[in-house]
């Protein structure tokens, strides 16, 4: 890298890198996002792209390469997926003529842990960037989600702290720099990040808290100094109020059955065992009918994280059979669900001021949907009634939204079209003015001939003088008080009044203006949905509980599956078992798995001995009774637990 760079540019270039170091930076230049020295030579490398390089005529040229602005999402991606960490450099000014150098800042730092673009996400899956605080045999673990806003820490075992971020799937850790190893990219930070005193600052100013007792992590000193890492990182690379994300929750590992990666794999709880095989061989696949994003994460969570509270499962339970009974219901739910997105990650962009015209649209679109849904939980009891009445409508967010983004809204703000016609009156006219300019010039043109009684009076119009009204030195003693004389001809006169001046300004300034102004609106419209993201995020939490509860009981009603009653006499039983995944397998083959039974008691310790040829079954039935038994601990007469 040059160390005396000799543009303006350059030198503006230079002072923003080093707020970035051990970043790739994209320099946004006009309709490009351009990457500079070394940075260039990577992201030429990784994009398979042409290196090029600047200011070849002064003998210093510089290695660049670019990627065009509206398709930055998807080169971003790529570079993510490889383990790089990106920083986004904005202007922050429009262009203009007058100021030769545009104000530009970094308006966001993107890594493997933060991504919020669509292409870096599976809709289905968490995004988790967690922070690990050691001290001893202790240690804290902090995980949050910024695509959906989800903000949770415990405590645990230091030795259980790698089988915990490989349970979570999380694609970056935040350590100090003298911590252990853990599984996955690991981003150091400085020690004084994971202080106590720092920690607990941090937390409570952002979340505007008097104390952390009621985020349940009063007395939590580890659990505390990891969650402020988290929340310090987003502040130093997401450069925006995280408004979305809420305030960390401390859970406890022992409210749920702990399981280890090799137990996950080995049951095909998410993925198949071997490689090769597809989705189908695994419990997620066989038990999946969610309609929404949302729905999908949270099944997954329970899929990972088994409920070991029995007051909780049976709520869960009751509701999953109020819906299975509920068939007419039960399908109009699930259609409507079909028709709202990702709730939780629309607002997650709408917080980080990324979203689009689309974006807030869906968002508006989706809420719309909450009233009929609604509609149709105006009977239901116990857990599905909580959840109906924390469905929030949220109606002065949706109506607003509705109400000013088109139908058919573009891609960006900078393909024009976003606000819809009628919302606002400045801009109907600005859009008026510019597909009618030569009618709004005509009828000038007339009013004043018969103003002026003038019948060759013209208003033209040229690159230098712009819009002008020419009189013929022969009537130019009737040209009103109000004509300004702009130029004398040899045989004519050219005037302008303020009323042509205005109407220059507003036609050759129209698309920008409007350009403008639809970006101001959107901006206002943006800001004023994501002062509501308290209320979205809890609708959102409602929608994806009320989906997973439609999902898991058209999964039992077609597969007959029944549910478990529970004891507390210290026997298992299950008749008639089944196991969810291979019964599937069987069927897509027209085959039929043959049911089986299990009883273990404490008398036999539950321990069973199981016996039998080659290919006869055994692992099947091994897995089987663990895929029944990992929802709870004593069933009887069940097929399967969900």
């Amino acid at each position: 890298m040059s160390p005396e760079p000799s543009t303006p540019l350059m030198r503006q270039y230079h002072a923003i890198k080093q707020q970035a170091p051990n970043t790739l930076l994209m320099f946004r230049l006009g309709d490009f996002y351009e990457l500079f020295y070394e940075d260039a030579v990577t992201a030429a490398r990784e994009l398979e792209i042409t290196l090029t390089s600047r200011n070849k005529e002064k003998g210093e040229a510089i290695p660049m390469c670019g990627v065009p602005y509206h398709a930055a999402e998807g080169y971003l991606a790529r570079l993510i997926q490889k383990g790089y960490r990106v920083a986004i450099c904005d202007q922050m000014e429009e262009a203009s003529a007058a100021k030769k150098l545009v104000r530009r800042e970094i308006t966001r730092v993107v890594t493997p842990g933060t991504a919020t673009e669509s292409a870096l996400l599976r809709s289905h899956e968490n995004n988790y960037l967690a922070a690990v605080c050691w001290s001893g045999s202790r240690a804290g673990v902090a995980h949050v989600d910024v695509s959906t806003g989800e903000f949770r820490a415990t405590e645990l075992d230091a030795a259980d702290t790698t089988a915990v971020i490989e349970n979570l799937n999380v694609r970056e850790v935040l350590a100090a720099e003298n911590g252990p190893v853990l599984p996955g990219l690991r981003t150091t930070l400085d020690d004084w990040v994971f202080s106590f005193d720092y920690a607990e600052r941090t937390l409570k100013e952002h979340f505007r808290l008097l104390t952390l007792d009621g985020c349940g992590l009063a007395g939590r000193t580890l659990a505390i100094s990891a969650a402020g890492a988290v929340l310090h990182y987003l502040r130093e690379t997401q450069k925006s109020a995280l408004d979305h994300v809420e305030a960390p929750t401390f859970y406890d590992r022992g409210g749920s059955m702990i399981l280890d990666a090799v137990t996950v794999r080995n049951l095909e709880l998410l993925e198949p065992l071997f490689a090769g095989e597809t989705k189908e061989s695994t419990l997620v696949y066989a038990l999946d009918q969610t309609s929404t994003g949302m729905g999908g994460r949270l099944l997954r969570n329970r899929l990972l994280r088994p409920c070991l509270q029995l007051e909780e499962i049976e709520a869960r339970l009751d509701a999953c059979q109020e819906m299975a009974r509920a068939t007419i219901a039960r399908a109009e739910i699930r259609k409507l669900l079909s028709g709202v997105l990702d709730v939780e990650r629309l607002l997650s962009k709408l917080t980080l001021g990324t979203a689009g015209p689309r974006e807030l649209f869906a968002l508006g679109r989706s809420l719309a949907v909450i009233p009929k849904v609604r509609l149709q939980l105006k009977e239901v009891t116990g857990r599905l009634q909580r959840i109906r009445e924390e469905m929030d409508e949220i109606p002065e967010v949706r109506d607003r939204i509705l109400t000013a983004i088109s139908d058919q809204p573009p891609a960006t703000l900078a393909d024009g079209g976003t606000i819809r016609a009628g919302y606002n009156a400045e801009l109907d006219e600005l859009r008026d003015i510019s597909r009618n300019s030569r009618q709004y010039v005509a009828n000038i043109e007339t009013r004043e001939r018969a103003r002026t009684n003038i019948q060759s009076l013209k208003v033209r119009f040229n690159n230098v003088f712009g819009y002008y009204i020419e009189i013929s030195k022969a009537n130019q003693h009737l040209a009103p008080p109000d004509y300004e004389r702009k130029q004398t001809l040899v045989n004519a006169e050219r005037f302008t009044t303020p009323e042509l001046k205005e109407l220059e300004s507003k036609i050759l300034d129209a698309e920008e203006k409007i350009l403008a102004l639809e970006r101001t609106v959107f901006n206002e419209l943006r800001a004023f949905a994501a002062a509501h993201a308290g209320r979205i995020r809890k609708t959102a939490a409602a929608i994806a509980e009320l989906d997973v509860t439609c999902a898991l009981a058209q999964v039992a009603v077609e597969n007959r599956y029944t549910r478990p009653r529970f004891s507390e006499s210290g026997e298992m039983r299950i008749a008639g078992g089944r196991h969810p995944v291979i019964e599937k397998l069987a069927q897509k083959e027209a085959g039929r798995f043959i049911p089986n039974d299990l009883y273990l008691n404490a008398e036999s310790e539950f321990i069973a001995v199981i016996t039998g040829p080659n290919m006869g079954g055994k692992s099947t039935y091994l897995r089987q009774a663990a895929l029944i038994d990992r929802k709870s601990t004593r069933l009887n007469s069940s097929h399967l637990v969900i």
